[in-house]
């Protein structure tokens, strides 16, 4: 059993289970039936067996949603200091697999809904995915059940140290082929080499496409993330392939760079491993406004110029919802993901737990505004 009146130890809890492999069902299913007894409402919709995604709603559900996803990256233990699985507390941080990303936002979110139900507070809902790291995957299946309302306001928990944030880059992954002839290393001229040919695919993309720049969310951009061609020193290598990881923003989209690579570089086979949108929430909008207001009440901090943040999140899928709009704010730091000793600060943890609750007593009226933005769109 979780502990869900301590965003703390509900944090080590959900650490010591390991999430990294597919088995999401481990924090899931006993979080469903503990939010049960806590009188919400929990629909599980499955991406898998053994994967299954939490929905939770008080009171029918309302506009507001606390997102947040309970998969987390591999790790390798030999490279931490303490044990990823242990969430260990040391001064004011918590170490861990997932403690900035993003079992220390959950944590925060589930007792904050817990809390806002045994004080009979407004409707509100609380989403856990899973397979959020490789594309995704349980977001998408939700958004595919239909069991979120209309013009919802999410809340994603991701890192960014408790600041208010209005989306991220897009992220398309492409896989390259080029197919050539082997022939004896001794004599390469009777041979077509696959690898050669792919060096020149990658830097004809890579200076050739026009990658537009936001505002806010900078410059589009691209990386080489992955090489592979050859057997031998002494063979012509007839494969080569390589997966490039294309970050999107307003102004290009994967359709464009899908299209791009194959008109200027024909011969390359290419395959599509993600293809997700950039995320962009107006900032000054009433609903904007009242979230920056609301936030910086329980921070202390100023409210600064709107920014978003450079990895993609879940928000990518569930802005598909009709009139929906996201927002990232998370106790985590944005410098911890993926990295061995990840960690996050308790302070924080607390900290966000206290913007959640407020933002589920601001439902009602978060909601109206989501609802007048729409309204105002459509106008």
């Amino acid at each position: 059993m979780f502990t869900l009146d301590d965003p703390i130890a509900l944090t080590a809890e959900l650490i010591g289970i390991d999430t990294s492999n597919g088995a999401e069902d481990g924090c899931t299913g006993p979080l469903a039936r503990q939010l049960q007894h806590a009188g919400l409402d929990v629909t599980m919709v499955e991406s898998e067996p053994g994967r299954t995604n939490l929905v939770a709603t008080w009171r029918g559900g309302g506009g507001l949603v606390l997102s947040a996803h309970v998969d987390t990256v591999p790790f390798t233990a030999a490279e931490w200091t303490y044990p990823p699985l242990s969430g260990t507390v040391v001064g004011d941080r918590i170490y861990g697999r997932g403690a900035s990303d993003m079992k220390g936002g959950l944590a925060a979110m589930v007792v904050a809904a817990c809390q806002a139900a045994g004080e009979g507070g407004p409707p509100f809902t609380l989403l856990v995915t899973i397979g959020e790291e490789l594309g995704c995957q349980g977001a998408d299946d939700v958004v595919g059940r239909g069991v979120l309302g209309e013009s919802s306001v999410f809340v994603i928990g991701e890192s960014t140290g408790n600041a208010l944030r209005f989306g991220h880059k897009g992220a398309t992954w492409l896989r390259l082929t080029c197919r050539g002839r082997a022939a004896h290393g001794s004599q390469p001229e009777l041979g077509t080499n696959a690898v050669v040919q792919m060096m020149r695919v990658i830097q004809g993309v890579c200076a050739g496409f026009d990658f537009p720049a936001h505002e806010q969310l900078g410059k589009a951009t691209v990386n080489v993330g992955t090489f592979a061609g050859g057997v031998q020193p002494n063979i012509v290598p007839d494969l080569a392939t390589a997966e490039l990881d294309f970050r999107t923003v307003p102004g290009v989209d994967g359709s464009e760079i899908r299209m791009f690579v194959q008109d200027h570089q024909p011969d390359v086979l290419l395959d599509e491993l993600l293809d997700l949108s950039y995320v962009w929430t107006d900032p000054i909008s009433s609903l904007s406004r009242q979230l920056r207001q609301t936030v910086a009440s329980v921070t202390g901090e100023a409210d600064t110029e709107p920014a978003g943040v450079p990895y993609f999140t879940d928000g990518s899928l569930l802005r598909r919802v009709p009139g929906s709009h996201v927002y990232i704010c998370g106790p985590g730091d944005p410098s911890e993901p993926h990295t061995a000793n990840e960690s996050c600060s308790i302070a924080g943890i607390h900290e966000a737990q206290a913007i959640y609750r407020r933002l589920i007593e601001d439902a009602g009226d978060l909601a109206r505004r989501a609802a007048d933005d729409v309204r105002g769109d459509q106008a």
